[in-house]
């Protein structure tokens, strides 16, 4: 049996999904760079000891080119509309962010503008450098905040900053000349650490030095059978750098079997290794506007290997009842394919995959990926699994970006075939399912460089063909090292 996403047993297959298909390729395809949806986003609590503000009609055009010649200019008030502007009263603090933007040989940038933002990406106030490259922000509560600085035919940097003392020295920032670079106000990337999807895979990255790792467990029970299984996937993901990102996982997984699986009055239960699963990410195109739903999204590909590393075959034990197998026997491999799109407050998730199954021989006992069929006491089989097409999609809403707090509503499934892509015609029996996973989830501890994720849901199942009718309760928690990324 397969661990992870394929569960017991392994996941979905094509042709009937061609509905969702379509609606995950608009988002995809329909990319159109529109004004921030962060000048709309309400206040946070981080802001409220923001300086005094005067506010009036944002005077900046598109490429930022036209300065003032102060500093700092009149600003839009995040969250408010024109008609309904007017002073924000607070008390003023003593810190405060100053900075100097170059180009690449050090050459001082004029009118480019500068936006300041709480350190999950708030939009609190912006201004345009001067003739010398020059700009500050005054009058700040002490902390970490996002300095977005952005140029027409240059790439838009981003960049952490603490407020200090008046004395500190003016942080260097220096944009790359780049005339293919997106135009007009590319609002800071929204990337808060979450937990995110219990089965859909995310289409970011880890950067160089980075990694996570992530223990989870879920519970399949299938109630008509009196049977249940724990899997726990050990998973570990490293960054490998040049937008590749390599993730490992083992599973331990414990099986129990009842009535009418076994015997009145009988239970089985043992404990074992399912399969190695070997996994190589790389990103193709990172989020393109993070406020902007029409923006293109982060596009990732995956190719992965498992390897059957648990007991499958020949030797199960007939009053074991089956709780003795821990993987289905096969070498597979798989393409994949992820999307991940974000527009304040919201994430979506989706990843679609193709697994071929190499064949392998079977004995007495074994347990098709189904979860029903079985093979009859005293025969051995030549094994060949169906083509198998799976699917994840999720949508995840974050109420607070600080501590990751917030739900995810999924759906994930799987059909296989009655042929091998490259095997020709399978004699395991064919499946499919569709389970809809409502989830929530929390950060807790977040110092900077460790944050941890949690997360809890339930499968539940919607669909099913030849498949047993399942529930899954899952938890997960993510250990992320080197912190602030768009890990979720």
């Amino acid at each position: 049996m397969l661990d992870h996403r394929f569960c017991a047993r392994q996941r979905f297959r094509g042709g009937r999904f061609d509905l969702l298909l379509a609606a995950l390729a608009f988002t995809v395809l329909a990319a159109h760079p529109l004004t921030a949806l962060a000048e709309t986003s309400p206040l946070s609590n981080a802001q409220n000891s923001a300086p005094a503000i005067r506010l009036s009609p944002d005077p900046g055009v598109a490429d930022g080119s036209d300065s003032s010649g102060d500093d700092v200019v009149p600003q839009d008030f995040a969250g408010r509309r024109p008609d309904a502007q007017g002073d924000i009263i607070s008390t003023p603090m003593s810190y405060r962010v100053t900075g100097v933007v170059t180009d690449a040989s050090g050459l001082p940038i004029t009118g480019a503008r500068v936006t300041l933002e709480t350190r999950d990406g708030w939009h609190l106030t912006h201004s345009f450098t001067d003739a010398t490259g020059y700009f500050h922000f005054d009058a700040l509560a002490q902390g970490d905040y996002l300095v977005v600085v952005e140029k027409v035919d240059y790439d838009t940097e981003n960049r952490v900053v603490t407020a200090r003392a008046a004395e500190a020295p003016a942080v260097a920032i220096a944009l790359v000349y780049d005339p293919a670079a997106t135009k007009g106000k590319n609002r800071a990337p929204w990337a808060i650490n979450t937990s995110g999807p219990q089965y859909t895979g995310t289409a970011d990255v880890e950067p160089l030095g980075s990694w996570y790792f992530e223990p989870w467990v879920y519970n399949e029970r299938t109630p008509s059978q009196g049977t249940s299984t724990y899997y726990m996937p050990e998973r570990i993901a490293l960054g490998l750098g040049h937008n590749f990102e390599l993730d490992f996982w083992q599973t331990v997984a414990i099986n129990n079997a009842g009535y009418p699986t076994a015997p009145r009055g009988l239970h089985a239960s043992d404990w074992g290794f399912g399969n190695a699963h070997i996994q190589l990410k790389y990103e193709w195109m990172a989020d393109q506007d993070t406020y902007n739903f029409f923006a293109w999204p982060t596009i990732s590909t995956s190719a992965d290997l498992y390897i059957p590393t648990g007991n499958f075959t020949t030797d199960l034990r007939p009053d074991a009842y089956n709780t003795d197998q821990f993987s289905n026997g096969t070498v597979d491999e798989a393409i994949n394919v992820l999307i991940r799109k974000r527009f304040k407050p919201f994430e979506i998730y989706a990843e679609f995959g193709d697994i071929v199954a190499d064949p392998t021989r079977v004995g007495p006992g074994y347990g098709f990926d189904n979860g029903i069929a079985q093979v009859p006491m005293g025969v051995y089989e030549h094994m060949v699994d169906g083509n198998i097409v799976w699917f994840g999609a999720a949508l995840e809403h974050v109420l607070n970006s600080e501590y990751g707090l917030g739900y995810v509503l999924e759906l994930t499934g799987a059909e296989q075939s009655g042929s091998s892509l490259f095997f020709g015609h399978a004699n395991a029996p064919g499946y499919s399912y569709l389970w809809a996973v409502p989830a929530i989830e929390f950060n807790w501890p977040n110092t900077g460089n460790l944050v941890m994720t949690w997360g809890f849901g339930v499968g539940l199942p919607v669909a099913q063909s030849n498949f047993p009718r399942t529930y899954t309760p899952s938890g997960t928690v993510t250990i992320y090292w080197n912190g602030g990324g768009p890990r979720g």
